[in-house]
């Protein structure tokens, strides 16, 4: 048997001082030396897929992940990048050293820039807070019809709700403010992110109990969180409010005497302009810029809700009264609220339009447009007519009011009524009561119109809806032939747009809401939204709520409006004369 030879002493201690040659497991690190700001330079390069991979690789890269610069790029190759070039004037339609060229001053970006060039790595202090991540994830959830839903109680539960009241709550939507007008719990309104009420006031007025019946909203302010709101009384009234959401107050700054032209049915409102329209279609167009007038006693009537300039009060004051006009001084920074009666401009009477109406005040860079679209009957169906008038300051220093410079019309090509087709059920008469008196007349065009320039869309009653573009300039104004929009399966409540071209409608029964992207495009495609509601889980645990007659009572609720601004769709729903809010939030 052969035995090894045992190794010398120092032979050991010369080996034991020998290090071993480490074996290279891991590749170089070279990410991990660079600065943030070079990292975040990298990532932008990266389509969305590959960045989302990037986010769990650790903790750095999970902020880097976030940053607004990465975001804000992926937003404007999604989002802008695809609208700018189908604006006319686009040039050189792609980044090029982070910057998009373009000639046209139409589009508006997200930054709230005009025109020019965009950054996309350097802007001012406001755009650096911008949450770009939060922008895109908003725009993706409204691409996909993605919200969760709540409901907010508005209106109390009536012992016996008359279904058949034509006067319903009004409502109005603006930058997450809801504002809702009735005559039982007058004019509040809400802030729809915390569901509390802001602030609420009274309709009363005169003795009177008209009923509001129509609204419109001022945003001009809305930077300084005010926002006027003109209201339409059926007793042909009207009357204009201020809310400040800071202060949380609202405040009367002027209430027209009622009129015996008729109920109103339609308002626009653009402070100094004012326009209305009765139930007999009689357009009035009013400033509220016209030459001073001589106070009388009923203007400055004693009314603790209304604020007046402390020089012109006769009534001795008691120290509630100068209480509260000491605390609404502050909310005016020593300004009045109150507004003169306002000017007419002109009055316009159709024997041949009929309603639906829809009425709108924008401001160009040299004019004020007020228009009115309306319908009219034709030997072949049924057509919509738009009529402009614009509106310039008088060049006469002896005339204080605005000169109407220009007055324009045109009509859309003839639609021919379908008589064989089915309606749907009959929508709310919260909107549509004024439209018809006759179910013929009724069934003969559209049953409601929204005009925000340049879109004209007009819903009808066989499920469809029909866009229109208008065209207008200085010297022409002209309807392009409409695009029939498909989609709904029930009948249409109420559809609104905005001059972006994005669109919502309600269906007036079941839970069919359908958000319309029309901007550019010669057709129609819709994405019905799916909100996530908590109530699927409790349905789940509740199957004695499957019931016919539950699903029968789910059908009999109404949605009789609907609105919605960037981040949110409202819609009002009327559930056994209990009428609610559901906020669907996309955020």
């Amino acid at each position: 048997m052969t035995y090894k030879r045992k190794r010398a002493e120092n032979d050991v201690a010369s080996r034991s001082t020998i290090t071993k040659r480490s074996r290279q497991t891991e590749s170089l690190d070279l990410l991990s030396p660079l600065p943030n700001e070079l990292l975040i330079r990298i990532l932008t390069f990266l389509p969305l897929p590959d960045l989302l991979n990037t986010a769990p690789i650790s903790r750095r890269f999970y902020g880097l992940f976030g940053d607004s610069q990465i975001w804000k790029r992926l937003y404007y190759s999604r989002f802008v990048l695809p609208r700018a070039l189908r604006i006319p004037g686009f040039r050189n339609g792609f980044a090029r050293e982070g910057k998009l060229h373009y000639s046209s001053r139409k589009a508006v970006w997200a930054d709230g820039r005009r025109g020019g060039w965009v950054d996309m790595h350097v802007g001012n202090l406001e755009d650096r807070s911008r949450d770009w991540k939060k922008q895109y994830k908003l725009r993706h959830n409204w691409s996909k019809g993605k919200c969760a839903v709540e409901e907010l109680q508005i209106g109390k539960e009536l012992l016996t709700p008359d279904t058949n009241s034509p006067y319903k709550m009004l409502v109005k939507i603006s930058e997450g403010i809801a504002i809702t007008a009735d005559i039982t719990t007058g004019l509040r309104a809400w802030d729809l992110k915390t569901k509390y009420l802001l602030a609420q006031i009274t309709l009363d007025h005169a003795n009177s109990r008209a009923v509001p019946s129509c609204i419109a909203i001022d945003d001009q302010s809305i930077q300084d969180h005010i926002l006027e709101i003109a209201i339409g009384f059926s007793d042909g009234s009207f009357g204009v409010w201020k809310l400040d959401s800071q202060q949380r107050v609202i405040l009367r700054r002027y209430v027209h005497e009622k009129s015996t032209n008729g109920e109103l049915v339609g308002v626009a409102y653009s402070y100094p302009y004012l326009l209305t329209a009765t139930k007999s279609v009689l357009i009035s167009l009013y400033t509220f810029d016209g030459p001073p007038k001589i106070d009388t006693p009923e203007t400055h009537e004693s009314d603790s809700e209304t604020a007046r300039d402390s020089g012109s009060e006769t009534i001795q004051d008691t120290e509630d009264q100068q209480a509260l006009r000491n605390s609404k001084s502050k909310i005016r920074n020593s300004e009045s609220v109150a507004l003169q009666a306002p000017y007419l401009l002109t009055s316009l009477k159709s024997h041949t339009s009929r309603a639906p109406l829809a009425l709108s005040i924008r401001k160009t860079a040299v004019s004020t447009v007020a228009s009115i679209a309306y319908t009219f009957s034709t030997l072949q169906g049924w057509s919509l007519g738009i009529q402009d008038l614009h509106l310039r300051p008088s060049m006469s220093r002896s005339k204080s009011t605005p000169d109407i410079t220009a007055t324009r019309l045109a009509y859309s090509l003839p639609v021919r009524s379908s008589p064989t087709h089915i309606p749907s059920p009959p929508t709310s008469p919260a909107r549509h009561m004024n439209f018809s008196s006759s179910q013929d007349e009724e069934l003969d065009g559209p049953i409601n119109l929204c005009y925000t320039h340049p879109y004209l869309l007009a819903t009808l009653p066989d499920n469809t809806l029909i866009l229109y573009l208008c065209t207008s300039n200085v010297t022409s104004l002209s309807i392009s032939p409409g695009i029939r929009l498909w989609g709904h399966t029930s009948g249409i409540s109420d559809a609104e747009i905005t001059a972006r071209g994005k669109a919502v409608s309600v269906s007036c029964r079941g839970e069919e809401i359908r958000v319309w992207e029309l901007e550019g495009k010669v057709h129609g495609k819709s994405i019905e939204v799916r909100p996530t509601a908590k109530s699927i889980a409790d349905d789940a645990k509740e199957v004695g709520n499957t019931s016919p007659s539950h699903i029968a009572a789910e059908w009999d609720d109404r949605r009789n409006w609907v609105g919605f601004d960037d981040e949110m769709v409202i819609v009002l729903k009327e559930s056994r004369g209990r009428e609610s809010l559901m906020v669907y939030d996309f955020t």
